[in-house]
């Protein structure tokens, strides 16, 4: 008997104008990977024999269905998951950057960069006044500051301005791509049958994206990511690789 539990390595990328894959990246540990397929169907009843038998059946749809869970945090899942692109943000230097006018004491300012250092901030007037560091609180990772006090060594002429240095970041923005069409392959083992290797491609997944960040939460978060396996046109329907997909077991 060849019973099957499988373990392995998931890859995703993006396809070529020929329709093969252009490069797939490794998306870390996946610890449930699903593939469903169904058709629809037109089924007809004879009506003479009086029971409305059921005497034929016709194929109207074909489709699969793609599912998994990736748990690590890296740029290509974040890409998936958000229908996003990242831009790499090299360091350097921001001179006046303006707060809101007026500042709410306590409140939380974001600066417009992340991994912040050598943060000074001034007022508006002709000379300008430098706030002592002990008058603010900085984030500098994050990107951001709170003005705990405007009062002393003032009077402050609003807005106030900061200059600081930043570092380098990698930023990906939500929703800046249209649906992603991938390939996907499975190199796995049937641990259930002495690590028998198998392969599995979908040649062509829409991939919707993730239905939740769970960002707070005593787990690990997860992407749950689904999608549609669609016909692969520039295949034929006919040898070992068919329109959709292939099953490969070594």
């Amino acid at each position: 008997m060849a019973y099957f539990s499988g373990q392995g390595r998931v890859f995703i990328g993006s396809r070529d104008t020929n329709g093969n894959p252009a490069g797939l990246t490794f998306v870390g540990n996946v610890p449930d990977l699903k593939v469903s397929i169904s058709v629809d169907t037109l089924e007809h009843q004879e009506s003479q024999s009086g029971q409305r038998l059921t005497d034929l059946q016709l194929i109207r749809t074909k489709k699969g269905e793609f599912a998994c869970t990736l748990e690590e945090w890296i740029q290509s899942n974040l890409e998936l998951a958000l229908y996003g692109s990242t831009t790499i943000v090299a360091s350097g230097t921001v001179t006046s950057e303006l707060l809101p006018n007026p500042v709410t004491l306590g409140s939380l300012n974001l600066l417009s960069k992340q991994n912040v250092s050598s943060v000074v901030v001034k007022d508006s007037s002709g000379t300008p006044l430098t706030l002592p560091s002990t008058q603010y609180t900085v984030n500098a990772k994050h990107g951001s500051l709170i003005i705990n006090d405007k009062t002393a060594g003032g009077p402050y002429i609003e807005p106030f301005k900061v200059d600081y240095s930043y570092g380098a970041a990698n930023v990906t923005a939500m929703f800046t791509q249209p649906l992603p069409e991938r390939w996907v392959r499975f190199e796995g083992l049937n641990t259930a049958d002495s690590n028998h290797e198998v392969v599995i491609d979908l040649y062509r997944v829409a991939i919707n994206p993730a239905k939740e960040l769970s960002v707070i939460g005593n787990d690990l978060m997860k992407f749950e990511l689904s999608g549609q396996v669609l016909a692969d046109l520039t295949k034929s329907a006919t040898g070992q690789f068919g329109q959709f997909g292939r099953v490969i077991l070594l």
